[in-house]
Order: structure tokens, then C-alpha cells, then sequence
């Protein structure tokens, strides 16, 4: 980690970095992967981070890619949902940050016997807040409105008796469950990309089915949306068509994941794939590879880490290379998160002579596996 204290241009991050290659004594062709995010300062082409990076060390092989982490801000333009996030988080901060309220609300709801004791908070994070709140308020919608017209205070709540603003809720609580699903997976611990990209790929056929269905009406992987009473024909064609829409923001986002598709099947699938369609280095270790049943019966019976380790680096050595490049490109979120909620603990108003130098190095035992 690297701190930076003034800007946060390109040329700035971009120093950064090279200062801390030449401190780790880590050289450029061992970097095979940069994740960035989509900021200006990030992607421009001439004094973003990867413009400097390509005008400083020409002819890479870096594969960069984009960041996985920021769906909140697809779907709110896809979805076209902000109307509907924002008065759901409207509501849940008028319950929770007021302190009167709050202790009523959690009195209120012991009083009903009801199976929840609190309303969730909404925080803008990478994590499940969203999902995780909209679910809350949609168990908690009924005790709710009984809660505000108990404090004659019906207009705080009077969209949750609008069955057509109903209806979005209903439909976006359903899909922020899906969404959900797809962060846990890809935000996990011990995530590669290319089990990334099989969730991606699995997520947009499911964008495809999703679609499909609500096309003919069939609400089965819309529960919420399925309990709302005649959910007029208009409505049901604004989902599909968001839900199209977000289908074509995953292409387009994701593409650079597209462009690495044979990369990632000559370690994931490397007997089905296409010999003709590899790098010409690659190609006849992988004819003597998939020539092998003793090593196809392997492949399918070992982890595929182990299962290169296993190989010989005299007959497969660019394989086994290659397999190494891409088992470097790891998922970084899980460790990220942890960093940041380790970060912001540690970085506290009673701690205020914490250094550069200690925080990394709390930062790092803090998060290594690896035990002295």
C-alpha cells in the first residue's frame, strides 16, 4: 500500500506505483494483471494511470481490467430505480437516525412480537446494504405503517400503501436478492478471476431468463413481485426492458473479461479447448496435454492449482507459466474490505501519531494468512 498525500491524478498514482515497484524490487514483467476502477485519473488515455503506464513500458502484456465492485451505480441508470432506492433509504434514516424514534420504533416492534427486532441501516459501501435493507423493509413493511399511523404520522410512510410504487419496490427488493447472490459469490474469499467471470457469465444468462419470463408474465424468480395483486402489463414491460438494458451495461462493462475468454479456458477447461485458437507457445504443450489420458483423468480429479504443480516443467513449462499468470490474477475484494474496516478501526481520533510506515505494517499482519 501506498499512501498519497496531495493529488490523486494519474501522473501522481502513477508515481506511486513505480516508486513502489523499485522499493519491493518487484520488476515490470512480473505484473500481469492492474484492476482499476473507471475514474478519469484511472483510464485516460494519456495522463491516466494506464496511459502512463503503456507510454512508460510499451509492448506489456499486462491485462488490465475493470473493477467488479461498483454494480450500485449500473443498476441505478440501468434499473432506472433511484426514485424507489431513495425513498427506501429516506424511510430507514428517518427510523434510525432520529434516537426517539429509533428506541420507539425497536419498542414497537417487541410489542407486535415481531420476528425482527430492528431496521437495518443503509450505508453507501461495496458490501450488501442495499439488498440487505430493501429485504428488512420489505418483512418490516406492515409493522411499519401500523408504527407510523400509531405517531399519526402517515405521510412518512404512504408509499408503502401505493401498490403501484409497491410494485417497484417489490421488483427491486427481488432483484437486489439476485444481485445480492452474484456480490457474495464474486466479493468471497479465495476468489480467481476466472471464477469471476464464470459468475458474470452465469449472471447474464440469468439477466436473459429473467427477461424472458416476465415477458409471459411468469414471476418464479420474483417472489415479492409475484405477492402484489394484478401487477399491470405496463409495469412488467419497464422491468424487462431495464432488465435488457442491464444485461447490455454487463456486456459492455465487462468486455474486457470477454477479451481474456481463451486465456482463462486453457486453465480452466484446457481439454476442450480449441488447439488452433491458442498462442502458437501454447499450442503444442496443450495437443500433448490433451493427448494424455492419464492427465485428462488428473485434471479431472485434482484442483486445478495442484494439477499444475503436477506437471513436468520440462515438457510443459509455458503451460505451467501460464497457469501461473492467471491463478496471480486473484479477486482482491475480499482483502480490500477487510483492509478497509482494519484501516478505519485502527485510524481513530484517540490514535492520532499512527505513521505511514506502522499503519502498513499493522495493515499487513492484519490481513496476511501466513502465521510467524
Amino acid at each position: 500500500m501506498r499512501s498519497l498525500k496531495g493529488t490523486t491524478n494519474g501522473c501522481e498514482i502513477f508515481r506511486e506505483f513505480r516508486e513502489g515497484l523499485l522499493t519491493l524490487k518487484v520488476p515490470i514483467t512480473n505484473i500481469c494483471n492492474i484492476t482499476t476502477d473507471a475514474a478519469p485519473n484511472m483510464t485516460r488515455k494519456i495522463s491516466g494511470f494506464l496511459g502512463l503506464f503503456n507510454q512508460n513500458y510499451p509492448g506489456n502484456n499486462v491485462v488490465f481490467l475493470h473493477c467488479v465492485i461498483h454494480q450500485d451505480v449500473l443498476c441505478k441508470s440501468a434499473l432506472n430505480m433511484k426514485p424507489v432506492l431513495d425513498a427506501v433509504v429516506k424511510l430507514v434514516n428517518t427510523i434510525r437516525s432520529r434516537g426517539l424514534t429509533h428506541r420507539q420504533f425497536r419498542d414497537f416492534l417487541q410489542s407486535v412480537q415481531s420476528e425482527y427486532s430492528d431496521e437495518l441501516y443503509y450505508t453507501k459501501v461495496r458490501w450488501l446494504s442495499a439488498g440487505c435493507v430493501f429485504e428488512r423493509v420489505w418483512q418490516l413493511k406492515d409493522d411499519i405503517v401500523s408504527f407510523f399511523h400509531e405517531k399519526q404520522c402517515s405521510a412518512e410512510c404512504e408509499m408503502l400503501q401505493d401498490t403501484e410504487w409497491l410494485s417497484d419496490f417489490a421488483f427491486l427488493t427481488d432483484f437486489l436478492c439476485h444481485m445480492n447472490n452474484l456480490n457474495i459469490k464474486m466479493q468471497g474469499k479465495n476468489e480467481f478471476n476466472d471464477d469471476i467471470w464464470a459468475h458474470l457469465k452465469a449472471f447474464k444468462l440469468k439477466l436473459n431468463l429473467f427477461a424472458g419470463q416476465l415477458a409471459k408474465n411468469d414471476l418464479s424468480h420474483f417472489s415479492r413481485l409475484n405477492s402484489i395483486p394484478s401487477v399491470n402489463e405496463e409495469k412488467l414491460k419497464n422491468y424487462e426492458d431495464g432488465l435488457k438494458k442491464l444485461h447490455f451495461e454487463f456486456e459492455r462493462r465487462f468486455q474486457d473479461f470477454s477479451a481474456i475468454q481463451t486465456e482463462l479456458d486453457i486453465f480452466t477447461i484446457s481439454f476442450n479447448v480449441n488447439c488452433e485458437a491458442v498462442r502458437s507457445d501454447l499450442q503444442l504443450e496443450l495437443i500433448e496435454l490433451q493427448s494424455n489420458n492419464h492427465l485428462k483423468q488428473s485434471f479431472l480429479n485434482m484442483p486445478k492449482l495442484e494439477f499444475y504443480k503436477s506437471l513436468s516443467k520440462v515438457s510443459f513449462p509455458n503451460l505451467i507459466s501460464h497457469a501461473q499468470k492467471i491463478r496471480a490474477m486473484f479477486a482482491s475484494s475480499y482483502i480490500c474490505e477487510q483492509v478497509f474496516s482494519t484501516m478505519n478501526l485502527r485510524r481513530n481520533y484517540f490514535r492520532s501519531r499512527l505513521t505511514d510506515e506502522h499503519l502498513a505494517s499493522f495493515l499487513r499482519i492484519s490481513t496476511s494468512h501466513f502465521e510467524p
